[in-house]
């Protein structure tokens, strides 16, 4: 496309003309869009959005399973060559966007991003999902939430402080090993990731719990219950005071919140009271944001 050229909606049976982004995340099945093309055909309203390779090909930038599909069906498809925006995680990284966190991951991994092949590589080791990989390599609790959205723009960087990361890897590697049902499960992660930030909690003292009643440690349905499951295995025939972990996990996190919010967190909380105190809800500016088809 020229530098004056306008994006125009285009049609074509011949499908050789495109290829696929090679940092694209991995195609998978989509029976749902597959019965709708074989119902509809290739709609004109999701034409596939392509950038010129220079080397007489169109690159996928947006649409890759819509070609795909259309290809195993023989459907011909719309297109619209636009090179406005030719960074593909750019495209994907709002939050109506259908790539979840591991098509970024992996699609960054792709992409040499030396921090997030860290992060498959410790998903890995110790199986744990990788939100929760996400959470305790950006160097926070594994429930946090705060480092998904910068996977997404491309901002994550691994902390330089990964103690309590790798504590929590060696715990869960410990509980697999011994036959803990829950192990890799994510509201036991989040739970132990918790527990362990209480400063009375002893690592060595966790294990040789576990070590005795491995059966204790069991799946659970909340994350409550899985707090409930590990101060009780820690406290398994102890002689002395029972440490209250779960009680202290909660109040520990809620310390945490409020000493890394700062400022901004103590605002909000304000901001929240005062709304609740006089009834009035906040006034929001809509923003447009642009459909990941």
């Amino acid at each position: 496309m020229t530098e004056h050229e306008k994006p125009k909606l285009c049609y074509t049976r011949d499908l050789t003309i495109f290829e696929m982004h090679e940092l694209n995340r991995d195609l998978a099945e989509k029976p749902a869009l597959e019965e709708s093309m074989k119902a509809h055909g290739f709609m004109p309203s999701s034409p596939i959005q392509c950038v010129r390779n220079g080397r007489g090909k169109l690159k996928v930038i947006r649409g890759h399973h819509r070609l795909d599909y259309a290809k195993r069906l023989g459907l011909p498809v719309w297109y619209i060559i636009d090179s406005t925006v030719t960074d593909i995680f750019e495209l994907e990284g709002d939050s109506s966007s259908r790539w979840s966190l591991g098509d970024f991951v992996h699609a960054r991994a792709k992409a040499k991003n030396e921090d997030c092949i860290r992060v498959l590589d410790f998903q890995k080791r110790h199986g744990i999902g990788l939100g929760a990989v996400v959470s305790l390599m950006a160097g926070e609790s594994a429930a946090s939430k705060n480092a998904t959205s910068k996977v997404k723009r491309g901002t994550f960087r691994v902390s330089k402080d990964l103690s309590h990361a790798n504590l929590i890897g060696e715990l869960v590697d410990f509980c697999r090993i011994t036959g803990a049902q829950c192990a890799g499960e994510t509201g036991f992660v989040n739970a132990l990731s918790s527990v362990a930030r209480v400063p009375e909690f002893e690592p060595l003292v966790f294990k040789r719990r576990v070590a005795k009643m491995p059966s204790l440690i069991a799946k659970q349905a909340t994350g409550k219950s899985y707090l409930a499951i590990i101060e009780e295995v820690y406290n398994y025939g102890a002689k002395g005071k029972r440490v209250p972990l779960a009680f202290r996990a909660v109040e520990v996190g809620r310390q945490r919140r409020e000493s890394f919010g700062g400022k901004s967190a103590l605002g909000r909380k304000r901001a929240a009271e005062a709304r609740k105190a006089t009834g009035k809800r906040p006034v929001t500016r809509a923003t447009s944001v642009q459909q990941a088809l």
